[in-house]
């Protein structure tokens, strides 16, 4: 599924193709991405399905539009280098009469300094000019159109409408996060950063009235690692590629409620092209009564149970049953034992079994 691909942002021999353009010193946004009164509702960065995701967008008042018809914005001046086209259908829950319709679903990689960068996901048709410039366009999943097409701040890019969201992503390499293991992890995602952070107040202000995380930092977060705890992103015990999915497991914070402690088990998924993920869905749990938090837990603590269920149950009904129960043991301070015991309380296990898995960082 492209939503687990595009956690990971790939500028190909980008920093030799950077130096040929005249890029400013600092990022400096002046626009919002697009029209805020058509968003229903802003989505920060660090969803997890699987390692927190480092885009966020928003999600559209009224998606399934045709033809696309709301603007997207260049929030500052810099350039496309890279326009990727894809086509996609409309869903099963979509209306009806446009279940089935196909229609074109670009991504724009941009550039800002030399330093930062991002893109717009799920632009459904470029502006004229855009395609004036950018020439024949490559379809296709993983095709690229390298490009360097001047923009300015404000300066509309393309449209949106039939999608139900709209992504947009950024990274600065002057920031970075912090990871337990960097190698596992591209620049571009370790570098990874809420674009709102460089817009001026009122307009981010604008953007807050129709954000559901009450939870600082607002915009969200990707990074949980802390050393010698159980908290952050782990791998299965000889992961070696960052979308060999299944061996992921995360403990984290829910990107909407960011107070609230999530288990990620993706054993479920399968590993390689996203795309295979269409449909399946990792163990994406709530933890009842919110305790212990992961950054506690080390070596010391031993054997720790937590029960889980799936969020939306224990959003709606903190008395629910619980879906099963987490074992876990840190064994070193990057190496975990973990099993998860379907329909079990918490009293009902007290050791691991020969189905445990161990993960490191």
């Amino acid at each position: 599924m492209s939503v687990f691909l595009s956690i990971l942002l790939i500028f190909a021999c980008k920093e030799s193709s950077l130096d040929s353009l005249d890029l400013p010193d600092e990022v400096v946004f002046t626009h919002l991405p697009t029209d805020i009164s058509q968003m229903l509702e802003f989505g920060p960065i660090g969803q997890i399905r699987v390692i927190p995701k480092m885009h966020g967008g928003f999600r559209l008042k009224q998606p399934f539009t045709f033809p696309a018809n709301i603007p997207v914005y260049a929030m500052g001046d810099g350039y496309i280098i890279n326009i990727r086209k894809e086509s996609r259908t409309v869903p099963g829950h979509g209306p009806s009469h446009l279940v089935g319709m196909e229609y074109d679903d670009f991504a724009l990689d941009m550039v800002y300094t030399k330093d930062a960068g991002g893109y717009y996901g799920h632009v459904s048709a470029l502006h004229e000019k855009i395609l004036e410039q950018a020439g024949e366009i490559r379809h296709g999943r993983g095709a690229r159109n390298e490009v360097k097409i001047k923009i300015s701040a404000g300066q509309i890019l393309g449209y949106i409408g039939p999608h139900e969201g709209f992504d947009i992503g950024m990274y600065d390499y002057s920031r970075e996060n912090y990871f337990a293991n960097p190698s596992m992890y591209g620049r571009d995602y370790r570098s990874s950063v809420c674009y709102t952070d460089y817009l001026p107040e009122a307009l981010k202000q604008e953007i807050w009235a129709i954000n559901p995380r009450t939870a600082e930092p607002r915009c969200g977060s990707i990074a949980y690692d802390k050393d010698g705890t159980l908290a952050g992103n782990w791998f299965l015990e000889g992961t070696r590629d960052i979308t060999e999915w299944s061996k992921q497991l995360i403990f984290a914070r829910h990107e909407i409620y960011g107070d609230r402690i999530a288990i990620v088990d993706a054993s479920p998924l399968f590993d390689g092209d996203g795309i295979l993920n269409d449909g399946i869905d990792p163990y994406l749990w709530f933890v009842k009564g919110n305790n212990p938090e992961p950054e506690s837990i080390t070596i010391e603590s031993g054997m720790v149970t937590y029960e889980v269920a799936r969020v939306w149950v224990l959003i709606h009904d903190e008395h629910a049953e619980p879906d099963g129960t987490v074992l876990i043991q840190m064994l070193e301070p990057e190496k975990i034992q973990y099993e998860y015991f379907e329909g079990k309380r918490a009293g009902e296990v007290s050791g691991f079994s020969s189905n445990s898995r161990i993960y490191v960082r």
